[in-house]
């Protein structure tokens, strides 16, 4: 595989390394995942990395929450955030999916040598646990775990690509966290139309709202318009009702399927105007 920037891997590549990654710990553990996906222990027993909790050295106005130590096969989370962690146990499990992400898709552990794609250097930076003085990678970039500062960094950059478009390592953690099969079974269950029922699968699969309808926007299992937070299954759906309305208003008869003016006729299902002469339609 030739080197090149992280951001740039196909979602195929994301899905496929991690499905493969759940279904070796499905092999591993004789069972079947289900929601919530058993972070821990698929990052320990498939990609053999172990967890430790350490201070972790911050620079003025930085959040750290973790971080790791790739000669060591370690993923170190910040002890000096662990009261945010217990408050927001969604927080804690993206953190460690996000730190095996860069395990898992960079390569370099222990003494392997460089990374297979290559250092994205401007967005690593090096520090310190407290305990241990070991070096630790971190993000730079703190809006891919910081709210405040993601909230700024949009505020600044509006119009550009969100960190989590631009970021592999945030796809990785999306789809190891929830699974497409697993969503798609869950779809069953739940209304994904009805915030009720999103905020009650986000808290079922462990993770928060937001980077739930964001997994379910990409995988087109959800539409929600631009401005608007009404959920709809699919944009057919959401364009289907809105040309319905607006035949609605204009003097839609109830019951029919079809809206009659002069020798026109509005198929307000597909948008198309077909005229009575046979042969003769115009697509909307």
């Amino acid at each position: 595989m030739s080197k090149q920037p992280l951001k740039y891997l196909k979602n195929e590549v994301i899905e496929d390394l991690t499905t493969r990654r759940i279904r070796e710990y499905e092999a591993k553990a004789g069972g079947t995942v289900k929601l919530p996906v058993p972070i821990e222990k698929i990052v320990e027993q498939v990609l053999g990395l172990d967890f430790e909790w350490d201070e972790i050295e911050e620079q003025p106005g930085e959040m750290i929450l973790g971080g790791l130590c790739r000669k060591t096969r370690t993923i170190v989370l910040n002890e000096k955030h662990l009261e945010l962690f217990e408050l927001k146990p969604g927080l804690l499990r993206s953190t460690q999916v996000h730190e095996a992400g860069h395990a898992d898709l960079e390569g370099g552990l222990g003494e392997q040598g460089p990374s297979l794609f290559g250092e994205d250097q401007e967005r690593i930076v090096h520090r310190h646990s407290t305990k241990s003085n070991r070096q630790l990678e971190v993000l730079f970039d703190l809006a891919l775990h910081n709210e405040k500062a993601y909230r700024l960094w949009r505020k600044l950059t509006e119009g550009q690509d969100t960190p989590e478009q631009k970021s592999a390592v945030d796809r990785y953690q999306s789809a190891f966290m929830m699974p497409k099969w697993l969503l798609e079974e869950a779809a069953q269950r739940y209304d994904l139309t009805q915030w009720r029922d999103l905020y009650a699968l986000a808290k079922e699969a462990e993770v928060n709202i937001s980077n739930l309808t964001t997994r379910l926007l990409r995988l087109e299992m959800i539409f929600i318009p631009k401005g608007s937070k009404t959920v709809y299954r699919s944009k057919d759906d959401f364009t289907g009702q809105k040309t319905l309305s607006i035949c609605s208003t204009s003097g839609w008869s109830a019951g029919s399927s079809q809206w009659e003016q002069g020798s026109l006729f509005f198929n307000c299902r597909t948008t198309k105007v077909t005229l009575e002469t046979p042969g003769e339609e115009y697509g909307g």
